[in-house]
């Protein structure tokens, strides 16, 4: 069976995502996840914008539109397939405010997973890891 590997990436205007680079993209446990299964990338949302326009390559154009259309303001995370389909995506501030959920406000059956102390961390491997699960069935499913 061929390795899964797929493209996460954050959207992001100017320099926002600063906190997330300072904290779950140092995590030792996040970038061997991202080493192993992923092809990771930044974008300006005014370079997809020039790519969505480029009229040469259409492939290309096609790829920034699908990302557009799922960014939000001011950073999306997305779990990608190499085709360009957003399979898994969240924004900033809602990654922000699961991470900044103490236990007594969480809901019924929400866990950090994997044993991690620090709630960033976890709640980006799990993101990582339904965008793996996502991409996998949707790739069964197109199959």
């Amino acid at each position: 069976m061929r390795k899964l590997r797929c493209y996460t990436g954050k959207i992001v205007r100017k320099s926002s995502g600063r906190t997330l680079r300072e904290t779950v993209l140092e995590s030792s446990p996040v970038l061997a996840l991202l080493n192993q299964s992923f092809i990771s990338s930044w974008s300006l949302v005014k370079e997809l914008e020039d790519l969505q326009a480029d009229e040469k390559n259409l492939d290309l154009s096609q790829k920034a539109r699908l990302h557009l259309e799922q960014y939000s303001f001011p950073v999306e995370m997305m779990v990608a397939l190499p085709n360009g389909t957003v399979v898994h995506h969240i924004n900033a501030n809602n990654f922000l405010d699961q991470t900044s959920m103490k236990p007594e406000e969480d809901e019924p059956g929400f866990s950090f997973s994997g044993g991690f102390e620090d709630p960033s961390t976890s709640t980006y491997i799990r993101f990582l890891q339904e965008g793996l699960d996502k991409a996998k069935a949707y790739l069964q499913s197109a199959s």
